[in-house]
């Protein structure tokens, strides 16, 4: 650490915080690793079978490390072997400018710059001109108008998921979360009855990757 990120890091502290910060370490150290990993994954466990319930032929459900992704026949690639030219996944996207890593119940319940959603996801070789129609609104605004947001930074279309911290937390005293992880479904439920106006986003997509 050089004297230049040693004065940030001064200069970022607040002193009463800090000292209530160190005098409840263990305390926050053992909450917070509880909440990355035993809540979170038991959350994305439950999310993970909301998901796969409303998922039906043509589309076809995988878990990949507690990644839920969703593809469909038209969208797989015409050579080679991956997911797909595109494909629908849970996945979180960070306003954090600091780029701290947030567990799954922070970024579901949008208590910090983060958010999971149900992100329009493309394999390698199409992401510079999936962005480019990203930046296109004329392209894009059928995908909108279903549901959609466009993240202007990342260059990402995507359906939110929220569930407010107070109805997980009642959720988790229940010991029932099938209920409260609905927002997950309702969200890839919104994103596969999209499907349409997707077809032709990947179509122009496609021809444009054909052009170079």
């Amino acid at each position: 650490m050089d004297h230049e990120q040693r004065t940030k890091a001064t200069n970022r502290q607040d002193p009463e915080l800090a000292a209530k910060v160190v005098r409840s370490i263990g305390e926050i150290e053992t909450q917070f690793f509880h909440a990355a990993g035993p809540l979170s994954e038991r959350m994305m466990s439950e999310a993970l079978v909301a998901i796969e319930k409303i998922v039906t032929s043509p589309w076809e459900f995988i878990e990949n490390d507690w990644t839920p992704q969703v593809v469909c026949p038209e969208w797989k690639m015409t050579r080679g072997v991956g997911t797909g030219d595109m494909w629908l996944q849970v996945a979180e996207i960070s306003a954090d400018e600091d780029e701290y890593e947030h567990t799954w119940i922070a970024a579901v319940t949008k208590t910090v710059p983060s958010q999971l959603c149900v992100q329009l996801m493309f394999r390698k070789g199409l992401q510079d001109y999936a962005q480019a129609a990203i930046k296109d609104m004329k392209a894009i605004a059928p995908v909108l108008e279903k549901g959609f947001v466009r993240d202007d930074a990342n260059l990402a279309l995507f359906v939110p998921i929220h569930i407010p911290a107070e109805k997980l937390a009642q959720g988790f005293g229940q010991n029932d979360l099938t209920p409260t992880v609905q927002p997950f479904a309702k969200a890839m439920q919104a994103a596969l009855a999209a499907k349409p106006v997707l077809d032709k986003l990947l179509e122009g997509i496609r021809a444009a990757a054909k052009t170079k």
